[in-house]
């Protein structure tokens, strides 16, 4: 086994990831594979590299999730990931290229250019997912009622008696829309 370094940037996706082998000091990448999204061939890719030195990885936090960290590091190599809004961007280089992202993403990763993140516990993952699911129905419950009370007010029927959203409103709601449902023509006759 060589003593050397073997750097990795990782452009994942949901269906694949770009890799890019940068070993030692070397200027240009040794390798650039496009990989399945799957954590046995992600596994076996690992351990060639591995037994010709020490592995680093890295790859940039997204929808993705840090499940990628977790099992490179249970499989014990290095893996880091990284904020994409701190990692350094040409002036003019608008376009994203997986093949491109994952060399440069290599080559910042050797150099120290990159601001890695915190990788939250699989606890304070879950919580995290579930409040962000919670403010997404929240927003959608809102948008919901925005949209009742615009196709009420459309059809002159706007609830003046008391607050928006009780029990009383509610019945009124449900009488006006049953009036507005009865009084559109017919679809197929």
């Amino acid at each position: 086994m060589s003593s050397g370094i073997i750097w990795v940037g990782m452009d994942v996706h949901k269906d694949s990831i770009m890799v890019a082998v940068l070993e030692g000091y070397a200027n240009q990448p040794q390798g650039v594979d496009r990989i399945p999204n799957d954590l046995r061939r992600l596994r076996r890719y690992f351990e060639r590299l591995g037994k010709r030195g020490e592995v680093r990885a890295c790859y940039e936090a997204s929808g993705a999730g840090y499940v990628l960290h977790r099992e490179l590091t249970a499989w014990g190599y290095g893996c880091e990931v990284v904020a994409p809004s701190m990692t350094p961007v040409r002036p003019g280089e608008r376009r994203k290229h997986d093949r491109r992202d994952a060399q440069y993403l290599a080559c910042q990763y050797r150099a120290g250019g990159l601001t890695t993140i915190r990788i939250p516990s699989a606890t304070e993952e879950r919580v995290l997912d579930l409040v962000r699911c919670r403010q997404t129905f929240q927003r959608e419950v809102l948008r919901s009622r925005h949209y009742m009370t615009k196709f009420l007010d459309r059809r002159g029927l706007t609830y003046r008696e008391s607050r928006h959203w009780t029990k009383k409103h509610r019945r009124w709601r449900l009488s006006a829309v049953s009036a507005v449902i009865e009084g559109w023509p017919l679809l197929h006759p």
